[in-house]
């Protein structure tokens, strides 16, 4: 009787955690897991140490083993069958055109460059409102306020975007969201999470419009500081979703805000 009063407790604090989980957002894993936790529920890349938006530690070794076990599967027949999506032929500059303003500075990265490029930072009227490090291998193209980015590969795309029209959280992702619908079709939205800066992220699935290819996504707002608000999103090909969750996260980890700029030695290059 003992052991089974034990076990009952133990099946009913495992459901009160699921349920307060559930509340908080859908549960979640792989990239979009490791998105929402970076964009709304981690902190920024200089609260952790990386002070010029550098991965360093246990990040940096979970990055190298994913590397490693895509590259594997990479190599296997089945994904030499496999016909998924392209970023590098498909993929928008941002899915916010109206937000962002082209200008003769925005062009392509054409060749990765072979050393650490450094860290990409959004400038409004000249001070820095966000950085980001992508790995030195990722495509990128910047513009006036936002900065997009397409892994080797071309299976993962990612983009940050300092918002222009709004300051309210919702009114922003109501945005990025009417955003996806221009790349996406079939689109299916997981339950937001609200993160504890006031940030709101959200999960979800479609298919590519000119591949038609599954994909899954991780989109979020958050303040960068002084109520400015960066949009910013990742999607990823469905079927390689748990071999970029690592990879995201340690893009997510270099997140700088307006304030990480003001410190001794933290200033952008």
């Amino acid at each position: 009787m003992r052991k089974l009063l034990v076990l009952g407790m133990a099946v009913l604090g495992v459901s009160l955690l699921a349920h307060q989980v559930m509340a908080q957002g859908a549960l979640r894993g792989g990239m979009r897991g490791a998105a929402v936790g970076g964009l709304v529920g981690g902190k920024s890349g200089a609260s952790t140490g990386a002070k010029v938006g550098v991965v360093t530690g246990a990040t940096r070794s979970a990055i190298n083993r994913e590397t490693e076990a895509r590259s594997q599967y990479q190599s296997s027949a089945e994904y030499q069958n496999y016909q998924g999506t392209n970023f590098n032929e498909s993929s928008p500059n941002v899915i916010l055109e109206s937000e962002t303003t082209p200008s003769a500075t925005t062009q392509p990265v054409a060749e990765p460059a072979a050393k650490p490029a450094g860290e990409s930072v959004i400038r409004l009227d000249g001070k820095p409102i966000v950085g980001v490090t992508f790995p030195t291998d990722w495509k990128q193209r910047t513009g006036d306020n936002y900065i997009s980015a397409v892994s080797p590969d071309g299976h993962c795309w990612a983009m940050f975007v300092a918002m222009k029209s709004t300051t309210d959280v919702n009114a922003a992702m109501k945005k990025v969201e009417d955003g996806l619908n221009n790349y996406m079709t079939a689109l299916k939205f997981d339950e937001p999470t609200k993160g504890k800066n006031g940030g709101v992220a959200v999960t979800g699935s479609g298919k590519g419009k000119k591949a038609g290819a599954d994909l899954n996504f991780a989109v979020g707002v958050f303040d960068a500081g002084n109520n400015q608000l960066v949009a910013a999103g990742f999607a990823v090909d469905a079927k390689l979703d748990d071999h970029y969750k690592e990879t995201v996260r340690g893009i997510c980890e270099t997140i700088r805000r307006s304030n990480d700029f003001n410190t001794e030695g933290n200033q952008p290059q």
